[in-house]
């Protein structure tokens, strides 16, 4: 599942990713979120770098239970790396 937000000059690219038991595999265990920053003119973000990737996020222990958590997460910590590390406006 994808969403992509936009905050201020900066395009988040959101993907929940379904994460599923390993001793029972049909089994879904939860979902967990990355997401990938960039700019809409693009041009780096900062120094050369195009684009800063999360890495794969999940909740305080294990999977988010919903796609609509695991996005909810991957928002707030874009919006987040916007305004505090790259100083932007969200």
């Amino acid at each position: 599942m994808h969403k992509d937000l936009e905050v201020g000059d900066y395009l988040l690219a959101m993907t929940a990713e379904q994460k599923n038991d390993s001793a029972d595999p049909p089994s879904v265990t939860g979902f967990n979120v990355r997401v990938i920053v960039t700019r809409h003119d693009g041009t780096p973000i900062h120094g050369s770098t195009l684009t800063e990737n999360s890495g794969e996020m999940t909740g305080d222990h294990g999977p988010f239970a919903t796609v609509a958590e695991a996005f909810a997460h991957g928002e707030a910590w874009g919006r987040h790396f916007v305004a505090r590390v790259l100083g932007g406006a969200v």
